[in-house]
């Protein structure tokens, strides 16, 4: 299945009407120190059926943005495995939105035997897995100074080892195979940390490091490692603010969709990537929105 390519971006200052009509519906990139960007839900000149078959495991899946994320890739025809801990909500998920092309498994992506069971039914089932999203967390909400240290690790293993386990045993089939699409989901909280988000905040900030360094140890033009920073959305974390999570699929499905040699290790935030101009590309670095999105 042939991904859409990229087109080389054009230099500071020569910006015509003609390429920033153009940037709007595609990523602009290419050569080293380019600046790669997201500029909508119709980027990389998306089209359908890229998609179609392509095997998406999707954590946290019963729920808020995960369930987005699902109900997104079974719309575009993938075959989406949903993982978490609570078997009614993934049933709910693959009823409501799965249209006959999603499966689940119940687990806890902090254990390592259920991280092992999700990629072996994953692959029983498909044969093997195209994309995966890191998209469980936990947000426990509480001043540092009250948190009991034992619930502290546990979140921790959740938020943080729960993503390099995953992407740990989903990398080795995909440099075999020669594709892969790993999204990892982060957040601005570690850029700018509010009160009673110790946990979160930091967790959040270990992700987007594991990120980078997966991706500099990967080094594979067409096996992609990124982190999407999706905003704020109506969710169990923040159910009195920010969008519908149903609409943040089209930001997940830009990342899944990239084309051979495109961004890699780099950090989008709201659908925009810049990179900051290092060696081979493997570094990405963050618009600060951090106050308007916060709405301070």
């Amino acid at each position: 299945m042939r991904l859409p390519c990229a087109r080389p971006a054009v230099p500071c200052g020569q910006r015509t009407a003609e390429s920033r009509d153009r940037r709007s519906s595609q990523v602009c990139g290419g050569r080293e120190g380019a600046r790669w960007r997201l500029c909508g839900p119709g980027a990389l000149g998306y089209s359908a059926g890229v998609l179609k078959d392509k095997v998406v495991i999707v954590t946290g899946a019963g729920s808020g943005i995960g369930r987005g994320y699902a109900a997104g890739f079974c719309a575009d025809g993938a075959l989406v495995v949903g993982f978490g801990r609570t078997a009614s909500r993934l049933e709910e998920t693959a009823e409501k939105h799965g249209r006959g092309r999603m499966s689940f498994v119940v687990g806890d992506v902090s254990k390592g035997e259920d991280v092992e069971r999700l990629f072996a039914e994953a692959e029983a089932k498909h044969g093997r897995v195209d994309v995966l999203v890191n998209n469980a967390a936990v947000y426990p909400k509480e001043h540092f100074l009250d948190a009991d240290m034992d619930a502290f690790e546990r979140a921790l293993r959740v938020n943080v080892m729960g993503v390099a386990r995953t992407c740990h045993r989903a990398l080795p089939g995909m440099l075999e195979r020669g594709f892969g699409r790993i999204i990892n989901i982060g957040s601005f909280a570690f850029k700018a940390p509010i009160p009673r988000s110790a946990l979160y905040s930091s967790s959040k900030g270990a992700v987007d490091a594991l990120t980078k360094a997966i991706a500099a140890d990967v080094g594979h033009p067409n096996v992609l490692v990124n982190q999407l920073m999706p905003g704020i959305y109506r969710t169990g974390m923040t159910p009195d603010q920010g969008e519908d999570p149903m609409s943040a699929y089209p930001w997940a499905r830009n990342l899944a969709t990239l084309p051979h040699g495109g961004p890699h290790g780099k950090t989008f935030l709201l659908g925009e990537l810049i990179e900051d101009q290092a060696p081979q590309g493997l570094r990405g670095k963050v618009k600060s929105k951090v106050k308007r999105l916060l709405g301070r």
